[in-house]
């Protein structure tokens, strides 16, 4: 049965189910949805975010996002979505009141040198938090490590990952496994008006590995500039110095992991909008 959604379908008669205010010119496609259809939708007071899958995969990890999000928020200081778990004929897709802010990628550019400082901090300590989750008390639907859930991603684009940087992150995982974001990429890290980090988004990877995943994930994203100081951050709050080799590794398998969804995505979905 399929257990996805495919981008010519009335979403806006779905989304009038469950906001039943809004208006169809309020709808907003957001075009860099790279596993969801991705909808904006406003009711006359607040913003929403709707999200179908694109694939049988995804349908399954929808349901481990909202797992996720509704067991991590009151273990974490900052704002995960607040998302509700819907289905249209077996198909799952879910819906979250908008967080407010602005995402690091849009920010990353714009901030001083203490707000650098500041993000840095609060990146950290976001990790750190989660880091504190004891492993075995995650839901069932979360329960899962992330070396597994990239090769399970890996048959959606239809070719295994490169073994060789896949072992570098199974070895990490079995030495110090701990509860991680997974995709902890500036896209998904939010700030406020004060550029200070506010909330937390896309916990479709989430699950277990090492700590070296998500700090791996954001320093491989951004520039020298505000690496430096996740690193002192990361030495200060941690208590730990990172092993830069290993951090390059992950760094790598992350690259590659990007690059063949990238090219899955050229091929399959046109429509969606890749970063430049």
């Amino acid at each position: 049965m399929q257990t996805y959604f495919r981008p010519n379908e009335n979403f806006f008669q779905i989304i009038r189910q469950h906001l039943p205010h809004a208006v169809e010119s309020s709808i907003t496609l957001v075009k860099t949805g790279w596993t969801n259809i991705v909808i904006c939708a406003f009711d006359g007071e607040s913003e929403y975010f709707f999200r179908f899958p694109r694939n049988d995969f995804f349908a399954r990890m929808m349901r481990k996002d909202h797992s996720f999000c509704r067991f991590i928020k009151d273990k974490v200081t900052f704002q995960v979505p607040d998302m509700q778990l819907f289905y249209d004929r077996d198909r799952p897709f879910s819906m979250h009141k908008k967080i407010q802010g602005w995402s690091l990628t849009e920010r990353l550019k714009h901030l001083s040198r203490q707000a650098i400082t500041n993000v840095a901090y609060d990146i950290v300590q976001f990790i750190r938090e989660l880091d504190q989750v004891d492993p075995n008390t995650l839901p069932n639907t979360c329960n899962m490590y992330v070396s597994n859930f990239l090769d399970e991603l890996s048959t959606v684009s239809g070719r295994p990952y490169d073994e060789e940087k896949m072992e570098v992150l199974r070895k990490e995982e079995a030495a110090e496994p701990c509860v991680v974001h997974g995709d902890f990429n500036p896209g998904n890290i939010l700030l406020d008006q004060q550029d200070r980090m506010v909330g937390v988004i896309d916990f479709a990877f989430a699950g277990i590995s090492s700590r070296l995943v998500d700090i791996s994930r954001v320093l491989g994203r951004t520039t020298h500039v505000f690496q430096q100081p996740v690193l002192k951050a990361y030495h200060s709050i941690m208590h730990r110095t990172i092993p830069v080799q290993q951090i390059k590794k992950v760094v790598r398998l992350w690259n590659h992991v990007e690059e063949e969804y990238t090219a899955y995505i050229r091929l399959h979905h046109p429509e969606i909008q890749l970063p430049s």
